[in-house]
């Protein structure tokens, strides 16, 4: 039996992709910059408030007032997510060793979520943290206790848990807290 091919399939095909295509997309091309000596920085009497809406923001006149109801400045504002948080020191169990690739990150949980999360390339112990809300994996997630601290020195580098990473925990921290003492004195198995 011999076999024939039917180029009209083959044509429709062809006709249905090699039909009317679409101009090219336009080239982009640039355009021609200012000599520098034609920029001047404007200052705040020439070009209206339009100018000054629109720039970006320089450093701040440290002597200049606050507009009334505004917080003091270098402070946090009240209520704010990264002002309220837990801190504390973290210890190495004397009998568990750290290399220079490890990675430590200490985690706020609640029950099996992680609220928050702060990872530290090449820690030494003991260690100062600070974990707030600006820490949070979500944005807009309430930073709020009490919460179990967890301390993890991860082999691989990697946040998710390993067989060989180092961990301790402080259980039933209250937010805020200042001293919390945690000691990393378990291997995960």
């Amino acid at each position: 039996m011999s076999t024939t091919l039917r180029p009209l399939p083959f044509l429709l095909a062809l006709a249905a992709c090699g039909g009317s295509s679409a101009p090219p997309p336009p080239v982009a091309t640039a355009t021609p910059s200012r000599p520098a000596d034609d920029l001047r920085p404007m200052s705040s009497r020439e070009g209206g408030a339009t100018r000054a809406a629109t720039a970006p923001a320089g450093p701040a006149d440290a002597q200049a007032p606050l507009p009334a109801g505004h917080p003091p400045v270098g402070e946090p504002a009240s209520g704010a997510a990264s002002a309220v948080g837990i801190a504390g020191t973290i210890a190495l169990s004397p009998k568990l060793k750290v290399g220079p690739s490890d990675v430590l990150y200490v985690m706020a949980k609640k029950g099996t979520a992680t609220l928050a999360v702060r990872r530290v390339d090449k820690p030494s112990f003991p260690f100062a943290f600070e974990i707030s809300g600006g820490d949070a994996m979500m944005g807009g997630a309430s930073f709020e206790g009490p919460v179990d601290v967890v301390a993890r020195v991860s082999r691989t580098g990697d946040a998710i848990p390993a067989k060989g990473d180092l961990e301790g925990v402080a259980k039933n921290v209250k937010v805020p807290s200042k001293s919390v003492q945690l000691t990393i004195d378990s291997v995960r198995q």
